[in-house]
Order: structure tokens, then sequence, then C-alpha cells
């Protein structure tokens, strides 16, 4: 005769990897049934799920231990849904063969957590920076790069570093993307400044693509006098003459 019903721990915490099918649970799944060791009363035939649209399912790996395991039916994606819960319950194998008289435990939580796999790569969200400053000064921040990352745990998903990967530029960048001078810019020595950036996120995954930054100098306006001559012709006696008739300032 079948007395007892199974009977489980009443919670489960699980980890699955993301692209894997495979729960890791703790406490492990066990089922135990007090008709131990009568055969079929005493046996766990099966695991049950109950939820909507839970992409599990429960098989029974054997039936004397009544340890059992749950999987994935798909690969599981972090970046749609991090995190599962539905019940879980055991049941025996009855009385016989078909299946009579099966009793079942209480249901189970479980709960399961998507582990977050390095997918994405950080992406610029622009192809290229440009960016006009006048010579001769030292910048807080000329400018400010970002790059996005779109992993789903913050590991994978922040952006850690920034690298300016074009040798001997008077520029840094630091970890937030902001770019500024280490020199004075000068007009005369270089009109254009043209270099490569790329980003690398928290599990150290370099951007698909790198980005280009262009930042150009412009001159200073130093205001001058125009129109006038450092030598001018007088002859004595041809009266008053007006000294710098276009002079005028420039700026």
């Amino acid at each position: 005769a079948n007395k007892h019903k199974p009977w489980i721990e009443a919670e489960y915490q699980g980890i699955v990897m993301e692209n894997d099918n495979t729960v890791l649970l703790n406490p492990p799944l066990f089922a135990l049934d007090k008709d131990t060791p009568l055969r079929y009363a005493g046996e766990i035939c099966g695991f049950r799920i109950h939820g909507q649209g839970v992409p599990f399912e429960a098989v029974v790996l054997d039936k004397t231990t009544g340890e059992g395991l749950i999987r994935a039916k798909e690969l599981m994606d972090c970046e749609a849904q991090k995190e599962h819960t539905f019940t879980i319950q055991a049941y025996d194998c009855g009385e016989g063969p078909d299946g009579a008289n099966t009793k079942k435990s209480h249901k189970a939580t479980v709960h399961v957590r998507v582990n977050d796999v390095n997918e994405f790569a950080p992406v610029f969200v622009e192809k290229a920076y440009r960016v006009a400053v006048s010579e001769g000064k030292l910048f807080e921040r000329i400018l400010r790069v970002e790059a996005i990352d779109g992993d789903c745990s913050p590991q994978y998903s922040q952006i850690c570093y920034y690298e300016i990967l074009t040798p001997n530029t008077p520029f840094v960048i630091d970890n937030d993307g902001n770019i500024k001078n280490t020199d004075k810019l000068e007009y005369r020595s270089e009109h254009l400044y043209r270099f490569t950036v790329t980003a690398y996120d928290c599990g150290k995954k370099r951007a698909s693509e790198d980005t280009l930054v262009e930042i150009e100098v412009k001159p200073m306006c130093k205001p001058s006098w125009q129109g006038w001559t450092k030598r001018i012709e007088y002859t004595p006696g041809e009266g008053s003459m007006a000294l710098f008739p276009s002079i005028h300032l420039e700026t």
C-alpha cells in the first residue's frame, strides 16, 4: 500500500548560465518517501513544475534515491529575463506499474537566477566625434566619448576604461571617456588632430569598432592696427596732411 506522500524541501535556489540549460540547485533536488524500500510506493516517478509558461522541466535521475534535475527547455537569455520563479512537486510511483494511487508532495518554490555571459562587446554611441577648440589653452575637458554594452550584468555591461590608440597625441582620456589636452595646442604647428579611441567592458571585452576623434585647432585672434606705415614722405611747405587716413583696428 502507498501510505506516505513524498517529501521535498520547501525552497530551492538555482543558477543557470546564460546560453546553457543545466540548473545548479541549492539544496540539490531529492524527494524522500517513507514507503522506501517498497517498490513503486517508495520510489519517485516524477517531478511536476507548476507555473505559466515556465521554460524549465524536471526529470528523475534515480527512482530509488529520488534524485532529480531541473533543466531549461531552451538556452537561457539573461538580457531577456534575469530571474524565474515557479513551484515544483514530486510524486511517487503509486501502488503498481499502472501508477494507481500515486501521492504527491507539497509544492516547493524554486528561484532560478540566470548568470550573465559576456556576449556583447561595447559599442560607441557615435562613429566619430568632432570638436573645435581655441589654441593656447589647457582644457579640463574638450569632449566626452561614450560606449554602451548590451549585457545584462553590471560586470559585463559597464565600460571600465577607454584607451587612445594613436601614439604621440597630446591628449589623455579617463575611465568616463573624458578627453583633455596635456599640452597647449598651437595652430601653427597643427591645425587638426585625428586619433582613434577604443573601450573595454569590465570583462575586458574590447569595442567591436573603435571610434574616430577629430579636434580642430582655431587660431587666437590678436587685435592689430591696419592701414599704417612706419615711414611717411612729407615735403616741407605742403601744409597739413592726414597721417593715416585708412587706419583701423582689426580684431
